[in-house]
């Protein structure tokens, strides 16, 4: 028969046996909030491209710190090569956020937007800098006997192809800089923040300037797939909200613009966010 200090041991060594195989069990056992969050995406600098091996950009930089203030570290950024694999991936639940989509009816089917655009991004018309104080821009009349050169397969907006003017069209929208440098266009309608960071690159933003209001703006989201079994969507979605709202109001997204685009960020973030 066992004195009471040998049951007492024996109790003890249960219990010690019990708290490990607790134990075991927790450090075996992943929690579904704790798995990897894939972030997919298209490369196009300077969103979001892979440099020196690790990812980079305005999105990259935007998304990374609103992890960060979500105490998220488990994430990875995955790029695609085309916009057909980055949507599919998205609809089957491969991904779980696409980042810098416009909204349409068709992708809200499967993919979920928050309530604040990170970026609105703008289509204005180029012109060359010695012209900034000759040509203006209020109404396409404006334009009429200006030398307009624009991508054939591009929409821009259907009061832009409809408007009368003399438009002149290229190949490809990467053309369309160049030939207005070479004096064979006048103005042209280009992505403004994909031609400060090439211009600053490519070291001729002195030669360059931009016509206001923009031709063309449109809101871009970083969107959660409906499909995600990442837990607790809707918390990260509203909390990914106020996150953006925050950095927009305390100087951290104009920080990033800033890193990107120099100066130009500031003018950019002003025309954004100071409405």
């Amino acid at each position: 028969m066992k004195t009471p200090t040998a049951r007492k041991q024996s109790f003890l060594e249960l219990g010690i046996c019990l708290c490990a195989a607790v134990c075991l069990i927790l450090l075996s056992w992943k929690s579904p909030s704790a798995r990897t969050l894939v972030i997919e995406g298209l490369e196009e600098a300077p969103l979001k491209w892979v440099g020196h091996e690790d990812p980079m950009g305005i999105d990259i930089d935007i998304m990374t710190e609103v992890l960060r203030t979500m105490g998220i570290r488990d994430y990875v950024f995955r790029f695609v090569d085309n916009g057909s694999r980055l949507l599919h991936n998205a609809r089957n639940g491969q991904s779980d956020i696409v980042l810098t989509l416009s909204m349409n009816d068709e992708r809200a089917e499967f993919l979920r937007y928050p309530n604040e655009a990170h970026l609105l991004l703008d289509w204005q018309f180029a012109i060359r800098a010695e012209d900034k104080e000759k040509i203006r821009f209020e109404e396409f009349s404006d334009l009429a006997r200006v030398r307009i050169g624009a991508a054939a397969d591009y929409s821009y907006t259907s009061a832009f192809w409809n408007s009368g003017l003399d438009i002149q069209t290229v190949a490809r929208s990467d053309l369309l800089i160049p030939m207005l440098l070479q004096n064979r266009f006048d103005a042209v309608p280009v992505n403004y923040l994909n031609t400060i960071y090439d211009s600053l690159q490519n070291r001729y933003r002195n030669k360059i300037a931009f016509l206001y209001p923009p031709l063309r703006r449109a809101p871009y989201y970083n969107v959660f797939s409906k499909a995600s079994d990442y837990p607790d969507k809707e918390a990260f979605l509203s909390r990914y909200d106020e996150i953006i709202r925050e950095m927009r109001e305390d100087g951290r997204l104009l920080r990033i613009f800033e890193r990107y685009l120099g100066p130009d960020g500031y003018d950019w973030w002003q025309s954004q966010y100071s409405q």
